[in-house]
């Protein structure tokens, strides 16, 4: 019985020196956090259309605030809210002093047009990075058929706002026939750009009015009915093999394979471009 006793006071003294030797450190952490990481330099890399200073403002982080106490995600998502050309924001701190703010920048990729007078600027991860107004100067495909004029500059229109999606948000509320529309718009043009990527084909709009009957001009005067986006792989390939090993260069029309999936065929038509081509994009941008 006493021996037992001895064993247990032992182990509890023991504990005890544990307990102390962590307290101990953990002081000692706190301690050399509070004396040392303090930044004495803040980076910037990846920019170019933004100034260092600008992202360095927008950030938030003070000089001497230690580097490990720097809220990562916070700090990021309050910079990319800031800029609307910035596709991705990562903080990193660098030991011993130093904070970096490493960015990637948006790239246009499509002008959704919204009417005659405005325009949405689209980069290639599916944010809004800007809406102008008049007609459309850069040489990016168009999308035709719908309209973004609702969305907010630096918004992603593919992803519903958190007071939809979370009911647990205090201002929860149903969605929007715009903004349902603009996640059925932005998933169409996912798969169709990238569809048009793989097959090594840049098109010159992109019509999205009717989603049982998409369709995307290509080459400037070759229409090509998609129909839904059943096999978008396989519709582009197919497509793009008939123009140019069957129809040549020269072919000004429209190709349906919008049955490809059904039936390995497509129906191609020669026509006059005003008899096929969208008439907005006849009457602003078309020339042969």
């Amino acid at each position: 019985m006493d021996r037992n006793r001895v064993k247990r006071r032992r182990r509890r003294r023991w504990m005890g020196y544990l307990a102390f030797l962590v307290l101990v450190l953990t002081a000692a952490g706190i301690l050399c956090l509070a004396m040392f990481f303090r930044t004495k330099e803040i980076t910037v890399s990846g920019n170019d259309r933004y100034t260092p200073e600008e992202l360095i403002s927008a950030s938030g982080i003070q000089l001497e605030q230690n580097i490990f106490t720097v809220d990562r995600g916070r700090t990021a998502a309050q910079i990319k809210g800031a800029f609307s050309y910035l596709e991705e924001v990562r903080i990193v701190p660098v030991m011993p002093t130093t904070v970096e703010i490493q960015v990637v920048e948006s790239v246009p990729q499509l002008m959704v047009v919204n009417s005659a007078e405005s325009y949405s600027l689209l980069s290639t991860g599916g944010r809004v990075i800007e809406q102008c107004a008049g007609l459309a100067g850069e040489e990016l495909p168009l999308v035709l058929g719908t309209s973004l004029g609702w969305c907010s500059q630096g918004t992603y229109p593919r992803t519903l706002p958190p007071e939809v999606t979370n009911r647990r948000h205090k201002e929860h509320r149903e969605a929007t026939d715009q903004e349902l529309e603009g996640v059925r718009v932005m998933q169409t043009l996912e798969y169709i750009t990238a569809s048009a990527e793989r097959a090594g084909m840049e098109l010159d709009y992109i019509d999205v009015s009717d989603d049982l009957c998409t369709s995307v001009l290509w080459n400037k005067h070759v229409l090509i009915q998609l129909g839904t986006e059943l096999e978008l792989d396989r519709k582009m390939a197919f497509a793009k093999a008939i123009l140019e090993e069957e129809l040549g260069a020269d072919f000004i029309g429209t190709i349906d394979v919008s049955v490809l999936p059904k039936n390995s065929r497509a129906y191609t038509r020669e026509a006059k471009p005003e008899e096929f081509i969208h008439p907005f994009y006849l009457e602003h941008y078309y020339k042969y």
